[in-house]
């Protein structure tokens, strides 16, 4: 008997010296979550500002110059729009990693990501092919900012997006 007493306080007090860990093992998966929502935060700084910035051309412009600056500035607020979304996935996620609904949210917040990778590529795309034809030189570097914006948001949904479908399967192979 004496010989186990040694061997039940150490397994005891390994068990004491793990039990801080053990909530942070269950929630280690889904750990990018966080850098994720950090990296999207970011961005909506750049975004809040390049649309002041927008917001003070299209004011500033005389009016053959507003379509152009409009049509740019609604490729802005419709992506930015789908990628607030994703951020609210991405909050339930994190608030959800010890719950029953955790595979119900992964999978949309997958799918989210999956709709903003679209929606990003879509108005990138807009913005290189088919600009109006009304193009104001003095206009075309806010143009330039916001599909180097874009781009830098969809480096990041793509690496959310490929961590999401290790785990659940993606309709889609980007």
């Amino acid at each position: 008997m004496a010989v186990h007493m040694p061997f039940r306080l150490s397994s005891l007090l390994l068990l004491f010296a793990c039990a801080p860990y053990l909530q942070s093992a269950h929630g280690a998966d889904h750990v990018g979550d966080s850098t994720y929502l950090y990296e999207l935060e970011q961005y909506s700084d750049a975004v809040t500002a390049l649309e002041t910035e927008f917001l003070a051309l299209i004011e500033a412009a005389p009016s053959e110059q507003r379509l152009y600056l409009y049509w740019t500035y609604n490729h802005l607020t419709g992506s930015w729009f789908q990628v607030e979304n994703l951020q609210t996935q991405l909050e339930l996620s994190l608030e959800a990693q010890a719950s029953s609904d955790e595979e119900s949210i992964r999978t949309t917040l997958r799918d989210q990501a999956e709709f903003v990778r679209w929606e990003l590529d879509n108005a990138i795309d807009d913005l290189e092919e088919t600009m109006p034809e009304v193009r104001p030189l003095n206009h075309l570097w806010i143009t330039e900012a916001l599909r180097s914006l874009l781009s830098e948001v969809r480096t990041t949904v793509d690496r959310l997006r490929t961590d999401l479908c290790a785990y659940i399967p993606c309709v889609t192979d980007r």
